[in-house]
Order: C-alpha cells, then sequence, then structure tokens
C-alpha cells in the first residue's frame, strides 16, 4: 500500500473542488502517494475566485472560522471545535506521510500538526506542502484584539518534528499571512519557494515539479 498524503482545501471550496485545483501537482505525487480529499465540518459561501468556474459545485465549506472583520459569534479562535473532528479523520483514515493544505487549509494542517505534536501521536507525519497559506488571526501585528490572539498563537512555539514546504505567490492578496505562517515552522526545517501568480494552486509545470521533487525529498529523508 502507497503512503499517503491528506489534503486540505481553502475556505469556501471542498474537496471536490480541490481535486481539480490540485490535479498538476496530484499528477506528478500520484505514482508515489495515495492523496486522500477531506471536506471542511462548516458550510459557507464560495470562496475567492471560486464563481463562476465552480458554480453549482457546492455545497461550499471551510475548515474554522475567520472571517476579517469577523462576523458576530464566529470569530476565530485558537483552537476551533473542528480540530477534533479532523483529529478523528486523520487516525481514522490515515496513517499520513504527509498534509498539503491550500490556502486556509493550511491554517487548518497548522493547528492539526500542532495538536499532533501535543499529544505526541504525529506518526508516521514527515512533512506540510502549505501553498498560499492563511495564518493565525490573519497575522495581525498590531495592539488589536487579534493581534495579540495573533502573538498568543505564536508563543505556543514554532513546529520542529516536521518538514515543512511553503509556496508564497508574489500577487497574492494574502501573500501578507503566508509571511506570517512560516513564523509558525522551525527555519531549520522549512522550504519557501516563492513563484509568480495570484491565490491559486501552481499551474506552471516548472514549480509543480520542483514541488513533487521536495516532497519525494522530504518523505524520502535526503
Amino acid at each position: 500500500m502507497r503512503p499517503k498524503i491528506l489534503c486540505l482545501h481553502g475556505g469556501g471550496t471542498n474537496a471536490d473542488i480541490f481535486r481539480i485545483q490540485s490535479r498538476k501537482i496530484a499528477l506528478l505525487l500520484s505514482p508515489h502517494f495515495d492523496l486522500v480529499y477531506l471536506d471542511g465540518p462548516l458550510q459557507c459561501n464560495a470562496g475567492p475566485g471560486v464563481l463562476p468556474i465552480f458554480e453549482g459545485a457546492g455545497p461550499y465549506r471551510q475548515w474554522l472560522h475567520d472571517n476579517h472583520p469577523p462576523l458576530a459569534g464566529q470569530e476565530e479562535e485558537q483552537e476551533w471545535s473542528g480540530l477534533n473532528q479532523l483529529m478523528a479523520a486523520f487516525k481514522e483514515k490515515g496513517p499520513f506521510v504527509g498534509v498539503m493544505g491550500f490556502s486556509q487549509g493550511c491554517k487548518a494542517a497548522l493547528h492539526l500538526v500542532r495538536r499532533l505534536e501535543e499529544e505526541r501521536s504525529r506518526g508516521s507525519l514527515q512533512f506540510a506542502l502549505l501553498v498560499c497559506g492563511t495564518a493565525p488571526f490573519q497575522g495581525a501585528r498590531d495592539d488589536s484584539g487579534r493581534g495579540r490572539q495573533f502573538k498568543a498563537s505564536l508563543d505556543k512555539g514554532v513546529v520542529k518534528g516536521v518538514e515543512s514546504i511553503h509556496v508564497i505567490a508574489d500577487d497574492d492578496p494574502w501573500r501578507p499571512e503566508s509571511d506570517a505562517l512560516l513564523q509558525f515552522f522551525d527555519e531549520q526545517t522549512r522550504r519557501v519557494i516563492r513563484a509568480q501568480g495570484g491565490h491559486h494552486m501552481p499551474t506552471e509545470d516548472k514549480i509543480n515539479k520542483l514541488l513533487s521533487g521536495l516532497v519525494l525529498s522530504c518523505y524520502e529523508g535526503v
């Protein structure tokens, strides 16, 4: 049986949409890994760039509430209730050697890896591929409540037991959050790929070949 990679979609999409969005990298990884796509627990409106391409492809889902500004009763939390559900799926459908996240899926992946480290139940998980990731509390550095929550999240410490590969796009409106997300991963075991384009999975063959090679290197311990 091939090793598995857990795949976490962005906010306002779903597992089926993410299969399409990630088809280029998946084509390169699928000879070596089984990719397991999960749906987020919360139903929501379609995310940025989803319509009109994926009109009628709902229901659209997200992992946690992180609206900016937050809606009443939907404020972001240090650990959201859906984390327990994600943990259960991780254990039931695994074991996994890696996790691939896009946008909000990267934030979900961070929470997952942290919980696994807290419980010392990381198992065979070796790497995280994080594309156009968003950060806890929007990476706020001001003196607002959100800024204080971001600092509190950082104060929990960095992820050390998992190698991370970060794709940060030059024209991504959420690029500052992708940069902020770097702080949560050990600089000794993280790799940063700066790419052209906006907030989407990489489309260039060159970038996808590079990423698949890095994933294999992480898995093989090269």
